[in-house]
Order: structure tokens, then sequence, then C-alpha cells
């Protein structure tokens, strides 16, 4: 799932890998981990926070990524 995630990226960001392992499905690092919010926006057809203010502070600040890449997903 990730190494495609990460071929969509490189089509989209060619060039730009700072920003490509940031969004990585996987966190690179001695202790790799699964970043499940990550995972749920690419694999879900949307997301939402637990309320409207809570939703556009997340758009804003840990998902503004995504919500460039998909937007209107979250």
């Amino acid at each position: 799932m990730n190494h495609n995630f990460l071929v969509e990226l490189r089509k989209k960001y060619p060039g730009d890998e700072e920003k490509i392992k940031r969004m990585s499905l996987i966190e690179e690092g001695w202790d790799k981990k699964v970043r499940m919010a990550f995972l749920a926006i690419v694999c879900s057809h949307s997301v939402n926070g637990v309320a409207a203010l809570h939703t556009d502070l997340l758009k804003k600040t840990i998902f503004s990524e995504f919500e460039i890449l998909y937007p209107k997903k979250i």
C-alpha cells in the first residue's frame, strides 16, 4: 500500500523527497511505525474530525499536505 502511494506522490511531486518522506504511510527510522491517520486518509473515501472546528484545525495543521493532495476529502 505504501509503495503504491509513494509512487503516486513521486509523480505528483517529482524530486521533493522531503515531502514524500513526511507523507509516507510508514514513519522511517530505527523503529518503523505505521501512521494510522495517514493510512485512513489515503484509504478512505472521506474522513472527518470529531467536530467541524476539529476538522478545520486538522486540515490547516497536521493534514495540510493531504488536504492539498486530496481536496475536500477531509
